[in-house]
């Protein structure tokens, strides 16, 4: 808890024709609360001044409905005299965004010495706190992305925001070439072909969002560059080394001959006793059988 700090100080000139105990106080009017800075706590500078001619206790009380606060219980203020002190207001994680009412009083307790409570001589005043907006997003990316051109790529990851704001953010998938420091079209063969849309619902959303990315198919060289995803109102950094980004990786397809015959895995060739010490000579000879026939065929045409 934050110290508090109480002064006094005396006012001149002391007015001393003041018959009854009194007591006057003033707060700041308005103090912020900026949960982004890491802080959720403010002090409220406030003063009670003694305007009578003997000294007074002075009670202080202090409530809000919403939000925590603190401060000196008592301070004794010398006739014409003034206090100041600090009043500690604090929220909690997550706290809406808005505008909270904390209100500070005060009552003497005793003067010159005399108890004098049940008369309530006392004063009030009432600041308002403002707590910032402010929305924190992080994202749990998938390893770096390998695919063949031609490939469908499939991933998810986890998206979670740190917020106060009631909304919902829908969150989106962008691709950069490597070097590139903003987004522009992406190159043909590049689509998001995404199940549905994904989105954080805050305050203190989180959601795990699925993705699938298709690829060209004629890639003439391999393609690198990352995948950001992001919210709609969150800057990322456009870079691959932005913490929302993930690098992505195309490979050219190798092309490959063709394969000729039947049964590609030799399974019926086997089955007709060709084997891999064989089938050299039998191919040969199988070619040298169909020149003979062909051979044969011609001279007998030529005969008839």
């Amino acid at each position: 808890m934050l110290s508090t700090l109480v002064s006094i100080s005396v006012l001149s000139p002391p007015a001393s024709s003041q018959l009854l105990p009194e007591a006057d106080l003033e707060c700041d009017d308005l103090v912020e609360i900026d949960p982004s800075s890491g802080s959720r706590v403010v002090l409220v500078n406030c003063e009670v001044t003694n305007p009578t001619s003997g000294a007074e206790t002075i009670e202080i009380g202090y409530e809000s409905e919403i939000l925590t606060a603190s401060g000196p219980e008592s301070v004794t203020v010398e006739g014409g005299g003034s206090a100041s002190f600090q009043v500690s207001v604090g929220s909690t994680d997550g706290q809406s965004a808005g505008s909270y009412l904390v209100n500070v009083s005060v009552v003497v307790t005793e003067w010159n010495g005399i108890p004098v409570t049940i008369f309530g001589f006392s004063d009030e005043d009432a600041t308002d706190v403002e707590i910032v907006p402010y929305t924190s997003c992080s994202l749990s990316p998938p390893s770096s992305l390998f695919a063949d051109a031609g490939d469908d790529v499939f991933f998810s990851a986890r998206y979670d925001c740190d917020s106060n704001e009631d909304r919902e953010l829908d969150i989106g998938l962008h691709l950069l070439e490597i070097g590139d420091t903003q987004e522009g079209m992406w190159p043909s063969g590049f689509n998001d072909m995404s199940d549905g849309t994904c989105s954080v619902k805050n305050p203190m959303g989180s959601a795990e969002c699925q993705f699938t990315l298709t690829t060209p198919p004629n890639l003439e060289s391999k393609w690198e560059g990352c995948l950001i995803i992001v919210d709609e109102s969150t800057d990322p950094g456009w870079s691959c080394s932005s913490s929302f980004a993930f690098p992505l990786t195309v490979n050219k397809k190798e092309g490959g001959v063709p394969s000729v015959g039947i049964d590609v895995n030799g399974t019926l060739l086997e089955e007709l006793g060709v084997t891999e010490e064989n089938q050299t000579y039998i191919f040969a000879g199988g070619a040298s059988f169909v020149v003979l026939i062909l051979g044969i065929v011609l001279i007998r045409s030529r005969r008839g």
